[in-house]
C-alpha cells in the first residue's frame, strides 16, 4: 500500500485498501469494544472506526527541492541558480522559443560551470536557440557557439555615452578566437579543452 501512495496512483491505492480490508478486516471487528449482538451501538462503532482508519488526517504533505541531498536553501548562490536552471530546463523542454540568459556562471567556479552548465546548454540548443552574456569562456567555446558577438565599448565622453562597435563571427576565424582568449575568463584553456574533445588542433 506504501508503493501505491507513493506513485500516486489512485488505482493502486483502491486495489490496497481493498486487499488490505479482505485480510485485516474480520481481524479488526473481532477486537470491538462494543459486542456484535448489540447491532446498534455496534454500527456505531463500526462507522467511527472507518472514519478513522480511512481518514487522510494524519497526513501531512511536505515538498522541498534537493540537489545532490542537500535542501536548495542551503547551497550556494551559484549552485541554486544551476538548480533553478535545471529545473526550468527540464520543465520546458518541449519549448521551442529562443531562450536568453545573463551570465549564468554568476557566483560559480570555473570547474562547475564546465561541469554543471556546457552539458545544459548543449542539449538545450538542439531544439531552441540560446542567446547568452556571459565572461566565461567555457560557455563560449565549449558550447560550442554558432556565433560568437563581441561588444566593445570606446572612450567615455563626458556628458554622453560611450560608443559601441560589435564583431560576430565563429570559432573559425581566427580574429574571434584572438578576441575570446584576450577577453573572456580562462579562453586559453577552455580551447585546450574544446581541442582536446574534438581531437582537433586549433591554431590562435
Amino acid at each position: 500500500m506504501k508503493d501505491a501512495w507513493e506513485t500516486g496512483d489512485s488505482h493502486a491505492v483502491v486495489a490496497a485498501m481493498a486487499e488490505f480490508r479482505r485480510l485485516y478486516q474480520k481481524d479488526l471487528l473481532d477486537h470491538s469494544p462494543v459486542a456484535h449482538t448489540d447491532q446498534t451501538e455496534f454500527r456505531a462503532w463500526s462507522k467511527r472506526f472507518a472514519q478513522w482508519l480511512f481518514s487522510t488526517d494524519h497526513i501531512a504533505i511536505r515538498y522541498g527541492i534537493d540537489y545532490d541531498g542537500v535542501d536548495i536553501r542551503k547551497l550556494s548562490p551559484g549552485t541554486r541558480g544551476i538548480v533553478l536552471l535545471l529545473l526550468y530546463l527540464a520543465l520546458d523542454d518541449s519549448d521551442n522559443r529562443p531562450l536568453v540568459i545573463d551570465q549564468p556562471e554568476e557566483n560559480l567556479d570555473p570547474k562547475s560551470v564546465f561541469d554543471e552548465l556546457v552539458h545544459l546548454f548543449i542539449e538545450a540548443k538542439v531544439h531552441r536557440q540560446v542567446i547568452m552574456v556571459t565572461h566565461n569562456a567555457n560557455l563560449v567555446i565549449n558550447t560550442d557557439a554558432d556565433q560568437i558577438i563581441i561588444a566593445d565599448a570606446g572612450p567615455h565622453p563626458h556628458g554622453s555615452l560611450p560608443p559601441i562597435s560589435y564583431r560576430s563571427g565563429g570559432l573559425e576565424n581566427a580574429d574571434i578566437r584572438r578576441a575570446v582568449c584576450d577577453i573572456l575568463e580562462g579562453g586559453e584553456g577552455a580551447f585546450q579543452e574544446r581541442a582536446r574533445r574534438l581531437r582537433v588542433r586549433l591554431e590562435r
